[in-house]
Protein backbone atom coordinates (compact mmCIF):
# COMPACT_ATOMS: atom_id res chain seq x y z
CA UNK A 1 0.00 0.00 0.00
CA UNK A 2 1.51 3.00 -1.24
CA UNK A 3 1.43 6.21 0.82
CA UNK A 4 -1.19 5.43 3.70
CA UNK A 5 -3.92 8.21 4.73
CA UNK A 6 -4.26 8.06 8.92
CA UNK A 7 -7.30 10.19 10.50
CA UNK A 8 -6.32 11.52 13.85
CA UNK A 9 -9.38 12.07 16.04
CA UNK A 10 -9.03 14.07 19.08
CA UNK A 11 -10.20 17.47 20.46
CA UNK A 12 -7.37 17.62 23.04
CA UNK A 13 -5.30 19.59 20.77
CA UNK A 14 -1.88 18.96 22.29
CA UNK A 15 -2.77 14.90 22.10
CA UNK A 16 -3.81 15.53 18.34
CA UNK A 17 -0.60 17.07 17.51
CA UNK A 18 1.63 14.56 19.31
CA UNK A 19 -0.16 11.25 17.64
CA UNK A 20 -0.01 13.13 14.32
CA UNK A 21 3.60 13.66 14.97
CA UNK A 22 4.61 10.08 15.90
CA UNK A 23 2.75 8.99 12.37
CA UNK A 24 4.13 11.50 10.38
CA UNK A 25 7.47 10.71 11.72
CA UNK A 26 6.91 7.31 10.88
CA UNK A 27 6.33 7.84 7.48
CA UNK A 28 2.19 8.29 7.33
CA UNK A 29 0.14 10.97 5.77
CA UNK A 30 -1.61 12.47 8.79
CA UNK A 31 -5.40 14.10 8.31
CA UNK A 32 -5.66 15.97 12.44
CA UNK A 33 -9.68 16.57 13.08
CA UNK A 34 -10.19 17.89 16.27
CA UNK A 35 -13.84 16.35 16.75
CA UNK A 36 -15.99 13.67 15.53
CA UNK A 37 -18.10 15.81 13.48
CA UNK A 38 -14.98 17.01 11.59
CA UNK A 39 -13.89 13.68 10.78
CA UNK A 40 -16.93 12.10 9.82
CA UNK A 41 -16.96 14.84 6.99
CA UNK A 42 -13.34 14.41 6.38
CA UNK A 43 -14.39 10.37 6.17
CA UNK A 44 -16.65 11.98 3.19
CA UNK A 45 -13.99 13.54 0.99
CA UNK A 46 -10.74 12.00 2.08
CA UNK A 47 -9.55 8.62 0.89
CA UNK A 48 -8.96 7.52 5.21
CA UNK A 49 -6.90 4.02 5.31
CA UNK A 50 -7.16 3.69 8.78
CA UNK A 51 -9.20 6.04 11.89
CA UNK A 52 -7.23 6.74 15.47
CA UNK A 53 -9.61 8.34 17.91
CA UNK A 54 -9.68 9.45 21.59
CA UNK A 55 -12.91 7.63 23.41
CA UNK A 56 -13.60 11.00 25.09
CA UNK A 57 -14.65 13.86 23.40
CA UNK A 58 -17.29 16.76 24.23
CA UNK A 59 -19.31 16.45 20.68
CA UNK A 60 -19.40 12.14 20.19
CA UNK A 61 -17.05 10.21 22.32
CA UNK A 62 -14.87 7.65 20.29
CA UNK A 63 -17.40 4.74 20.84
CA UNK A 64 -20.20 6.74 19.17
CA UNK A 65 -17.71 7.91 16.15
CA UNK A 66 -16.69 4.27 16.11
CA UNK A 67 -20.20 3.25 15.30
CA UNK A 68 -20.85 6.35 12.69
CA UNK A 69 -17.51 5.34 10.46
CA UNK A 70 -18.74 1.18 10.62
CA UNK A 71 -22.03 2.80 8.67
CA UNK A 72 -20.28 4.64 6.56
CA UNK A 73 -16.78 2.96 5.67
CA UNK A 74 -17.14 -0.77 7.32
CA UNK A 75 -13.36 -1.74 5.94
CA UNK A 76 -11.51 1.02 7.46
CA UNK A 77 -9.72 -0.33 10.86
CA UNK A 78 -10.63 1.59 13.37
CA UNK A 79 -8.12 2.07 16.59
CA UNK A 80 -9.29 3.51 20.00
CA UNK A 81 -7.13 5.55 22.93
CA UNK A 82 -7.85 6.42 26.22
CA UNK A 83 -6.45 7.48 29.29
CA UNK A 84 -9.36 6.17 31.45
CA UNK A 85 -9.62 2.43 29.91
CA UNK A 86 -11.04 -0.63 31.59
CA UNK A 87 -11.41 -3.81 30.69
CA UNK A 88 -15.77 -3.76 30.07
CA UNK A 89 -14.81 -0.74 27.81
CA UNK A 90 -12.44 -2.24 25.48
CA UNK A 91 -14.85 -5.44 25.45
CA UNK A 92 -17.16 -3.16 24.36
CA UNK A 93 -15.08 -1.28 22.20
CA UNK A 94 -13.90 -5.11 20.52
CA UNK A 95 -17.66 -5.78 20.37
CA UNK A 96 -18.86 -2.64 18.43
CA UNK A 97 -15.87 -3.55 15.51
CA UNK A 98 -12.87 -1.76 17.18
CA UNK A 99 -9.62 -2.89 15.16
CA UNK A 100 -7.54 -2.47 18.59
CA UNK A 101 -8.14 -0.70 22.43
CA UNK A 102 -5.06 1.05 23.05
CA UNK A 103 -4.38 2.71 26.54
CA UNK A 104 -2.20 6.06 27.16
CA UNK A 105 0.20 7.42 26.95
CA UNK A 106 1.34 6.30 23.51
CA UNK A 107 4.84 7.24 24.25
CA UNK A 108 5.23 4.53 26.66
CA UNK A 109 4.59 1.83 23.98
CA UNK A 110 5.40 3.82 21.10
CA UNK A 111 7.06 0.54 18.96
CA UNK A 112 3.75 -1.20 20.03
CA UNK A 113 1.31 1.38 18.70
CA UNK A 114 3.09 1.30 15.39
CA UNK A 115 2.84 -2.05 15.20
CA UNK A 116 -0.49 -2.38 15.82
CA UNK A 117 -0.51 0.65 12.92
CA UNK A 118 1.34 -1.70 10.42
CA UNK A 119 -0.93 -4.69 11.43
CA UNK A 120 -4.35 -2.52 10.63
CA UNK A 121 -3.07 -1.43 7.07
CA UNK A 122 -1.57 -5.13 6.17
CA UNK A 123 -5.64 -6.36 7.30
CA UNK A 124 -7.28 -4.09 5.32
CA UNK A 125 -5.00 -4.98 2.58
CA UNK A 126 -5.35 -8.39 2.93
CA UNK A 127 -9.79 -7.87 2.99
CA UNK A 128 -9.22 -5.79 -0.73
CA UNK A 129 -7.03 -9.01 -2.05
CA UNK A 130 -9.83 -10.91 -0.50
CA UNK A 131 -13.41 -9.33 -1.83
CA UNK A 132 -11.41 -8.97 -5.18
CA UNK A 133 -10.79 -12.51 -5.66
CA UNK A 134 -14.19 -12.73 -4.49
CA UNK A 135 -15.50 -10.75 -6.95
CA UNK A 136 -13.43 -12.65 -9.25
CA UNK A 137 -14.91 -15.79 -8.61
CA UNK A 138 -18.35 -14.93 -8.79
CA UNK A 139 -17.97 -13.28 -11.83
CA UNK A 140 -16.35 -16.39 -13.05
CA UNK A 141 -19.10 -18.93 -11.88
CA UNK A 142 -21.83 -15.80 -12.59
CA UNK A 143 -25.01 -17.04 -15.46
CA UNK A 144 -23.07 -16.07 -18.41
CA UNK A 145 -20.15 -18.44 -18.16
CA UNK A 146 -22.11 -21.53 -18.74
CA UNK A 147 -22.43 -21.21 -22.67
CA UNK A 148 -25.44 -22.69 -24.57
CA UNK A 149 -28.68 -21.68 -26.08
CA UNK A 150 -30.08 -25.10 -26.60
CA UNK A 151 -33.56 -25.58 -24.95
CA UNK A 152 -32.35 -28.26 -22.42
CA UNK A 153 -29.24 -25.61 -21.62
CA UNK A 154 -31.39 -22.69 -21.46
CA UNK A 155 -33.77 -25.28 -18.88
CA UNK A 156 -30.63 -26.14 -16.91
CA UNK A 157 -30.13 -22.48 -16.37
CA UNK A 158 -33.46 -21.77 -15.01
CA UNK A 159 -33.45 -24.76 -12.43
CA UNK A 160 -30.13 -23.25 -11.52
CA UNK A 161 -31.24 -19.47 -10.96
CA UNK A 162 -34.01 -20.59 -8.53
CA UNK A 163 -32.16 -23.45 -6.90
CA UNK A 164 -29.19 -21.46 -5.87
CA UNK A 165 -31.45 -19.15 -3.17
CA UNK A 166 -32.66 -22.56 -1.81
CA UNK A 167 -30.72 -24.65 0.74
CA UNK A 168 -32.02 -28.05 -1.13
CA UNK A 169 -29.94 -30.76 -2.01
CA UNK A 170 -28.88 -30.74 -6.28
CA UNK A 171 -27.78 -33.81 -7.98
CA UNK A 172 -26.06 -33.52 -10.97
CA UNK A 173 -25.70 -35.97 -13.55
CA UNK A 174 -24.20 -35.87 -16.87
CA UNK A 175 -21.04 -37.40 -18.83
CA UNK A 176 -17.48 -36.41 -17.67
CA UNK A 177 -16.60 -33.23 -19.65
CA UNK A 178 -20.19 -32.11 -19.66
CA UNK A 179 -19.68 -28.86 -16.62
CA UNK A 180 -20.95 -30.45 -13.62
CA UNK A 181 -18.33 -28.45 -11.80
CA UNK A 182 -19.22 -25.67 -13.08
CA UNK A 183 -22.69 -26.05 -11.89
CA UNK A 184 -22.11 -27.13 -8.55
CA UNK A 185 -19.72 -23.68 -8.03
CA UNK A 186 -22.32 -21.68 -9.67
CA UNK A 187 -24.97 -22.73 -7.70
CA UNK A 188 -22.96 -22.11 -4.39
CA UNK A 189 -21.49 -18.61 -5.87
CA UNK A 190 -24.92 -17.50 -6.35
CA UNK A 191 -26.35 -18.82 -3.48
CA UNK A 192 -26.85 -17.33 0.33
CA UNK A 193 -23.80 -19.37 1.29
CA UNK A 194 -21.49 -17.84 -1.18
CA UNK A 195 -19.31 -16.07 1.44
CA UNK A 196 -19.05 -19.73 3.49
CA UNK A 197 -16.57 -22.49 2.47
CA UNK A 198 -17.00 -24.70 -0.69
CA UNK A 199 -15.43 -28.20 0.32
CA UNK A 200 -15.15 -30.95 -2.51
CA UNK A 201 -14.47 -34.56 -2.10
CA UNK A 202 -13.81 -36.81 -4.63
CA UNK A 203 -16.32 -40.25 -3.80
CA UNK A 204 -14.87 -42.35 -6.52
CA UNK A 205 -10.68 -41.85 -5.53
CA UNK A 206 -10.64 -43.45 -2.03
CA UNK A 207 -11.42 -46.82 -0.24
CA UNK A 208 -15.00 -47.12 2.00
CA UNK A 209 -12.07 -46.32 5.18
CA UNK A 210 -10.33 -43.40 3.71
CA UNK A 211 -13.29 -42.17 2.24
CA UNK A 212 -15.43 -42.21 5.49
CA UNK A 213 -12.25 -40.35 7.28
CA UNK A 214 -12.02 -37.93 4.42
CA UNK A 215 -16.10 -37.06 5.31
CA UNK A 216 -16.47 -37.34 8.86
CA UNK A 217 -12.55 -36.80 10.23
CA UNK A 218 -11.31 -39.14 13.07
CA UNK A 219 -10.28 -38.70 16.40
CA UNK A 220 -6.55 -39.70 17.56
CA UNK A 221 -5.54 -43.04 18.25
CA UNK A 222 -8.97 -44.34 16.26
CA UNK A 223 -6.63 -46.50 14.01
CA UNK A 224 -2.93 -46.90 13.36
CA UNK A 225 -1.24 -43.51 12.25
CA UNK A 226 -3.97 -41.43 13.96
CA UNK A 227 -1.55 -39.40 15.59
CA UNK A 228 -3.96 -36.43 16.50
CA UNK A 229 -7.30 -35.46 15.70
CA UNK A 230 -8.46 -34.62 12.27
CA UNK A 231 -11.36 -32.66 10.98
CA UNK A 232 -13.52 -34.19 8.18
CA UNK A 233 -14.95 -32.12 5.26
CA UNK A 234 -18.43 -31.95 6.24
CA UNK A 235 -17.14 -29.78 9.30
CA UNK A 236 -15.09 -27.67 6.99
CA UNK A 237 -18.04 -27.12 5.48
CA UNK A 238 -20.18 -26.07 8.27
CA UNK A 239 -22.42 -22.88 6.99
CA UNK A 240 -21.77 -24.15 3.30
CA UNK A 241 -21.83 -26.47 0.93
CA UNK A 242 -20.11 -29.95 -0.06
CA UNK A 243 -19.73 -31.35 -3.17
CA UNK A 244 -20.13 -35.00 -3.32
CA UNK A 245 -17.88 -35.14 -6.39
CA UNK A 246 -18.76 -39.25 -8.23
CA UNK A 247 -21.67 -39.90 -5.58
CA UNK A 248 -22.60 -43.12 -7.36
CA UNK A 249 -19.12 -44.84 -6.37
CA UNK A 250 -19.95 -44.92 -2.65
CA UNK A 251 -20.28 -48.22 -1.38
CA UNK A 252 -23.18 -49.18 -0.42
CA UNK A 253 -22.58 -49.46 3.51
CA UNK A 254 -21.65 -45.92 3.86
CA UNK A 255 -24.81 -44.81 2.20
CA UNK A 256 -26.81 -45.59 5.56
CA UNK A 257 -24.38 -43.27 7.23
CA UNK A 258 -24.60 -40.32 4.67
CA UNK A 259 -28.32 -40.66 4.71
CA UNK A 260 -28.33 -40.33 8.40
CA UNK A 261 -26.04 -37.11 8.23
CA UNK A 262 -28.64 -35.47 5.44
CA UNK A 263 -31.52 -36.53 7.98
CA UNK A 264 -30.45 -35.69 11.12
CA UNK A 265 -27.74 -33.11 10.33
CA UNK A 266 -24.80 -34.96 12.71
CA UNK A 267 -22.43 -37.43 12.61
CA UNK A 268 -19.26 -39.16 14.81
CA UNK A 269 -15.99 -38.79 13.85
CA UNK A 270 -14.43 -42.02 13.66
CA UNK A 271 -13.11 -43.28 16.88
CA UNK A 272 -15.40 -40.96 18.53
CA UNK A 273 -18.85 -41.15 20.37
CA UNK A 274 -19.76 -37.80 20.46
CA UNK A 275 -22.22 -36.23 18.11
CA UNK A 276 -21.26 -32.76 15.55
CA UNK A 277 -23.93 -30.98 14.40
CA UNK A 278 -23.38 -29.35 10.99
CA UNK A 279 -25.42 -26.90 8.69
CA UNK A 280 -24.21 -28.10 5.74
CA UNK A 281 -25.89 -27.53 2.09
CA UNK A 282 -25.07 -31.09 -0.51
CA UNK A 283 -24.71 -31.26 -4.03
CA UNK A 284 -23.87 -34.35 -5.25
CA UNK A 285 -22.55 -34.85 -8.76
CA UNK A 286 -22.44 -37.99 -10.85
CA UNK A 287 -21.60 -39.56 -14.31
CA UNK A 288 -23.35 -42.74 -13.57
CA UNK A 289 -27.68 -43.05 -14.09
CA UNK A 290 -28.39 -43.22 -10.57
CA UNK A 291 -32.07 -44.42 -10.99
CA UNK A 292 -30.24 -47.79 -12.65
CA UNK A 293 -27.97 -48.38 -10.07
CA UNK A 294 -31.32 -48.36 -7.63
CA UNK A 295 -32.92 -50.62 -9.99
CA UNK A 296 -29.85 -53.18 -9.88
CA UNK A 297 -29.62 -52.65 -6.07
CA UNK A 298 -26.22 -50.79 -6.00
CA UNK A 299 -27.55 -47.54 -4.73
CA UNK A 300 -30.06 -46.94 -2.12
CA UNK A 301 -33.09 -45.98 -2.83
CA UNK A 302 -33.86 -43.53 -0.04
CA UNK A 303 -30.54 -41.96 -0.18
CA UNK A 304 -31.11 -41.11 -3.85
CA UNK A 305 -34.33 -39.18 -3.13
CA UNK A 306 -32.60 -37.06 -0.56
CA UNK A 307 -29.75 -36.33 -3.11
CA UNK A 308 -31.94 -35.42 -5.71
CA UNK A 309 -34.93 -33.41 -4.60
CA UNK A 310 -33.84 -31.07 -7.64
CA UNK A 311 -32.09 -33.37 -10.60
CA UNK A 312 -30.48 -31.68 -13.05
CA UNK A 313 -28.90 -33.33 -15.97
CA UNK A 314 -26.24 -32.09 -18.35
CA UNK A 315 -26.55 -32.98 -21.99
CA UNK A 316 -23.54 -34.12 -23.88
CA UNK A 317 -22.07 -32.11 -26.33
CA UNK A 318 -23.05 -34.58 -28.84
CA UNK A 319 -26.92 -33.75 -28.28
CA UNK A 320 -26.56 -29.81 -28.41
CA UNK A 321 -24.42 -29.43 -31.62
CA UNK A 322 -25.89 -26.03 -32.08
CA UNK A 323 -23.81 -24.90 -28.68
CA UNK A 324 -20.70 -25.84 -30.70
CA UNK A 325 -20.25 -22.54 -32.32
CA UNK A 326 -20.95 -20.59 -28.90
CA UNK A 327 -18.31 -22.78 -27.34
CA UNK A 328 -15.64 -22.33 -30.22
CA UNK A 329 -16.15 -18.47 -29.52
CA UNK A 330 -15.69 -18.41 -26.01
CA UNK A 331 -12.95 -20.65 -25.87
CA UNK A 332 -10.63 -18.61 -28.76
CA UNK A 333 -11.21 -15.72 -26.30
CA UNK A 334 -10.27 -17.49 -23.45
CA UNK A 335 -7.07 -19.12 -24.14
CA UNK A 336 -5.97 -16.29 -26.09
CA UNK A 337 -2.22 -15.55 -26.20
CA UNK A 338 -0.88 -12.08 -26.05
CA UNK A 339 -2.16 -9.57 -29.32
CA UNK A 340 -2.40 -12.82 -31.29
CA UNK A 341 -6.27 -12.50 -32.59
CA UNK A 342 -6.93 -16.04 -33.95
CA UNK A 343 -10.11 -16.69 -36.20
CA UNK A 344 -11.83 -20.44 -37.01
CA UNK A 345 -13.03 -21.02 -40.93
CA UNK A 346 -16.52 -21.78 -41.48
CA UNK A 347 -15.51 -24.70 -42.60
CA UNK A 348 -13.93 -25.77 -39.77
CA UNK A 349 -16.26 -24.79 -37.57
CA UNK A 350 -18.74 -26.69 -39.23
CA UNK A 351 -16.30 -29.65 -38.81
CA UNK A 352 -16.18 -29.99 -35.76
CA UNK A 353 -20.61 -29.71 -35.39
CA UNK A 354 -19.92 -32.84 -37.07
CA UNK A 355 -17.71 -34.74 -34.25
CA UNK A 356 -19.17 -36.79 -31.02
CA UNK A 357 -16.98 -35.30 -28.70
CA UNK A 358 -17.12 -38.50 -26.53
CA UNK A 359 -15.02 -36.05 -24.31
CA UNK A 360 -17.37 -33.38 -23.98
CA UNK A 361 -16.61 -29.61 -23.50
CA UNK A 362 -13.46 -30.55 -21.98
CA UNK A 363 -12.50 -32.52 -24.97
CA UNK A 364 -13.60 -29.23 -27.09
CA UNK A 365 -11.76 -27.09 -25.19
CA UNK A 366 -8.34 -29.28 -25.66
CA UNK A 367 -8.45 -29.66 -29.26
CA UNK A 368 -9.16 -25.54 -29.38
CA UNK A 369 -6.37 -25.19 -28.03
CA UNK A 370 -4.29 -27.01 -29.78
CA UNK A 371 -5.49 -25.40 -32.85
CA UNK A 372 -4.58 -22.49 -32.29
CA UNK A 373 -0.92 -22.83 -31.55
CA UNK A 374 -0.50 -24.94 -34.63
CA UNK A 375 -2.31 -22.59 -37.14
CA UNK A 376 -0.62 -20.88 -39.40
CA UNK A 377 -1.80 -16.90 -40.09
CA UNK A 378 -3.74 -16.79 -36.83
CA UNK A 379 -6.48 -18.77 -38.87
CA UNK A 380 -7.87 -22.17 -38.13
CA UNK A 381 -8.63 -23.79 -41.25
CA UNK A 382 -10.17 -27.32 -41.45
CA UNK A 383 -6.64 -28.97 -41.81
CA UNK A 384 -5.72 -27.42 -38.11
CA UNK A 385 -8.30 -29.86 -36.94
CA UNK A 386 -6.68 -33.02 -35.37
CA UNK A 387 -7.51 -36.08 -36.29
CA UNK A 388 -8.95 -38.00 -33.26
CA UNK A 389 -10.44 -41.40 -32.96
CA UNK A 390 -12.93 -40.23 -30.51
CA UNK A 391 -14.10 -38.09 -32.42
CA UNK A 392 -15.70 -40.19 -35.08
CA UNK A 393 -19.60 -39.36 -35.35
CA UNK A 394 -22.02 -41.69 -33.37
CA UNK A 395 -23.77 -43.18 -36.15
CA UNK A 396 -20.48 -44.22 -37.93
CA UNK A 397 -18.55 -45.78 -34.58
CA UNK A 398 -21.33 -47.37 -33.54
CA UNK A 399 -22.02 -48.77 -29.85
CA UNK A 400 -18.59 -49.58 -28.41
CA UNK A 401 -16.89 -49.10 -31.30
CA UNK A 402 -18.84 -52.16 -33.30
CA UNK A 403 -20.96 -51.73 -36.56
CA UNK A 404 -20.64 -49.75 -39.72
CA UNK A 405 -17.88 -47.50 -40.14
CA UNK A 406 -16.83 -44.47 -43.32
CA UNK A 407 -13.32 -46.06 -43.07
CA UNK A 408 -12.61 -44.23 -47.12
CA UNK A 409 -14.00 -41.22 -45.30
CA UNK A 410 -11.46 -41.46 -42.67
CA UNK A 411 -8.93 -42.38 -44.79
CA UNK A 412 -9.54 -39.80 -47.07
CA UNK A 413 -9.64 -37.56 -44.31
CA UNK A 414 -6.20 -38.66 -42.95
CA UNK A 415 -4.53 -38.27 -46.66
CA UNK A 416 -6.08 -34.81 -47.43
CA UNK A 417 -4.05 -33.60 -44.16
CA UNK A 418 -0.96 -34.62 -45.04
CA UNK A 419 -0.83 -33.76 -48.19
CA UNK A 420 -1.63 -29.84 -46.83
CA UNK A 421 0.56 -30.18 -44.33
CA UNK A 422 3.77 -31.50 -46.65
CA UNK A 423 2.81 -28.58 -49.20
CA UNK A 424 3.03 -26.38 -46.20
CA UNK A 425 6.47 -27.73 -44.89
CA UNK A 426 7.91 -27.55 -48.87
CA UNK A 427 6.34 -23.40 -49.18
CA UNK A 428 4.23 -25.34 -51.70
CA UNK A 429 6.41 -26.32 -54.31
CA UNK A 430 5.05 -29.88 -55.29
CA UNK A 431 8.22 -31.32 -56.60
CA UNK A 432 9.39 -31.21 -52.79
CA UNK A 433 5.82 -31.82 -51.46
CA UNK A 434 5.22 -35.15 -54.36
CA UNK A 435 8.79 -36.83 -52.88
CA UNK A 436 8.29 -35.89 -49.28
CA UNK A 437 4.98 -38.41 -49.88
CA UNK A 438 6.56 -40.82 -52.11
CA UNK A 439 4.17 -39.61 -54.67
CA UNK A 440 4.85 -38.40 -58.26
CA UNK A 441 4.07 -35.03 -59.57
CA UNK A 442 1.01 -36.42 -61.37
CA UNK A 443 -0.40 -38.48 -58.32
CA UNK A 444 0.00 -34.99 -56.24
CA UNK A 445 -1.87 -33.18 -58.55
CA UNK A 446 -4.59 -35.43 -59.04
CA UNK A 447 -5.02 -35.53 -55.40
CA UNK A 448 -4.80 -31.82 -55.06
CA UNK A 449 -8.01 -31.67 -57.08
CA UNK A 450 -9.76 -34.42 -55.83
CA UNK A 451 -9.73 -32.95 -52.38
CA UNK A 452 -9.58 -28.88 -53.74
CA UNK A 453 -6.38 -28.27 -52.46
CA UNK A 454 -5.47 -24.82 -53.72
CA UNK A 455 -2.29 -23.09 -53.15
CA UNK A 456 -2.69 -19.75 -50.56
CA UNK A 457 -3.17 -16.88 -52.90
CA UNK A 458 -0.36 -14.73 -53.23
Amino acid sequence: MTDPLILVVDDEPNSLFGICQILTDAGYKVIPAESSRVALKKLETDPVNIVVTDVRMSDLDGMELLTEVKKMVPHIPVILITAYGSVSMAVEALKRGAFYFFEKPIFNNLEQFLTIIRQALKTQELEKEINHLRKEVGEKYSFPNIIGRHPAMVEIFEIVGRVAKTDKTVLIQGESGTGKDLIAKTIHYNSLRRGKPLVYVNCGALTESLLTTELFGHKKGAFTGATSDAMGRFQMADGGTIVLDEVGEISFHLQKTLLRVIEEKEFEKVGDSRSISVDVRIISTTNRNLREEVSRGSFREDLYHRLSIVPVYIPPLRERPSDIPLLVKHFLQKFQDGSRVIKIDPEALEQLKTYSWSGNVRELANVIQQMMIFCNEDRITPDDIPPSPFSLKEEEAGEGGKGKIQLTRIVSDLERKWIVRKLKESDWNKEKAADLLGLTRKMLNNRMVKYKINPPSK
